[in-house]
């Protein structure tokens, strides 16, 4: 997708977001012919892809006149205003978690989400929709790592929390009313268990726990090092790469190089993860304004940018099955499945053979998610 291929109301919601990020003035041409039809897109389109607060950060550098129509002016100031309530209740209770756990001899890490938005112009503007920590022990003379994490889910479920276990990624539970994941590790091992073992490895050696200020200073948590956000921001997002990957995942790698520029370890040097780094990189360059130079990365990353930016914008397939009739429902999975595979052998190896013993596996655990049309 090149970018004279982007609506209208998609190329004002980057300009925004340029805007946004860069902490400049949005340029104006792009807006002095907005009809309230591409205002609307624009609109919409920063609701789908979680970047409507900081698209508003955008719009308030533009001039009165060429703002939208004021009942969707209005309604989108009434989101952000949410969003910001939403944030505060999130950091409070990331603060009160990890103080929780702290007491019971367990270090609490945020990761992405809360943790990442310290790092953002406006922290409130980052929409969150749950909470990842990496729970790990204080004292590994008192206990280990692996028995700290296991005593974070048996201390929830203490609480008489529903603690969820069937993920070897990570747990779930709710904590005051907030979705938590305490993580097991980093990235998701079975997409390509020798090369994301070898990424949880240096995630692990470079977590460095530092604290961070939130609230203006009101909170404080605990989040992981810069070296560590380049590695696991770029693998997250790229982990969504054919299963919902959006905007907000591209601003989080924007924030990433912008303040941190772009420093992998040396020991990852294989050429499908450096391209899809790349791919999130030329991206953040061409449409969100960073400056990052690329001449050391493979150079057939360009035909990746272009397909990741259509499935950002215009999705394959959808999160929810479209469908209710049972054999519609396999044959949309069947299809989906495919094509999520493809893609992550495009950037991470995977083997199609093992993703689909591993789905095989996974069902019969649990044979309900067969039919399971992913509705929220």
């Amino acid at each position: 997708m090149q970018k004279s291929m982007l609506h209208k109301g998609e190329e004002m919601l980057f300009a925004l977001l340029r805007a946004s990020l860069h902490n400049i003035a949005a340029e104006e041409v792009l807006f002095k012919d907005a009809t309230p039809q591409d205002w609307e897109k624009c609109y919409n389109t920063a609701v789908k892809q979680g970047v409507l607060a900081l698209a508003w950060d955008g719009l308030e550098t533009l001039p009165k006149e060429l703002h939208p129509q004021k009942p969707l002016k209005f309604r989108w100031g009434i989101s952000v205003g949410k969003y910001e309530e939403k944030h505060r209740r999130y950091c409070k209770t990331a603060e009160e978690l990890q103080k929780y756990y702290r007491g019971h001899g367990i270090d609490t890490v945020q990761m992405k989400g809360v943790g990442l938005s310290a790092s953002y112009n406006k922290p409130a503007h980052r929409e969150g929709g749950d909470i990842d920590i990496y729970t790990f022990s204080a004292d590994e003379n008192s206990m280990s790592h692996s028995q700290a994490n296991a005593l974070a889910d048996k201390l929830m479920q203490d609480q008489g929390n529903d603690v969820e276990l069937h993920s070897y990624k990570h747990s779930n539970f709710y904590f005051k009313g907030i979705p938590i994941e305490n993580h097991k590790c980093f990235v998701n091992i079975k997409v390509n268990p020798t090369f994301m073992k070898k990424l949880n490895r240096l995630l692990l050696e470079r977590l460095k726990p530092r604290m961070a200020a939130l609230l203006d200073g009101e909170c404080q948590i605990k989040v992981p090092s810069q070296e560590f956000n380049t590695i696991f921001i770029s693998t997250h997002a790229l982990q969504h790469y054919g299963t919902g990957i959006a905007l907000h995942h591209l601003y989080d790698w924007s924030i990433v190089i912008k303040e941190n520029g772009l420093n992998l370890p040396k020991e990852i040097a294989e050429t499908y993860y450096l391209r899809g780094v790349a791919a999130l990189t030329h991206l953040a360059n061409r449409h969100l304004g960073t400056k990052i130079g690329l001449d050391n990365f493979p150079c057939n990353y360009l035909p990746l940018a272009d397909e990741i930016l259509e499935e950002m914008l215009h999705p394959e397939f959808s999160v929810t099955v479209p469908y209710t009739n049972p054999v519609k429902i396999f044959a949309y999975k069947t299809r989906r499945f495919i094509s999520h595979n493809r893609k992550m052998k495009r950037v991470f190896g995977a083997s199609l053979p093992k993703q689909i013993w591993g789905s095989i596996l996974a069902h019969i655990k649990n044979p309900a998610t067969i039919f399971d049309r992913g509705e929220k």
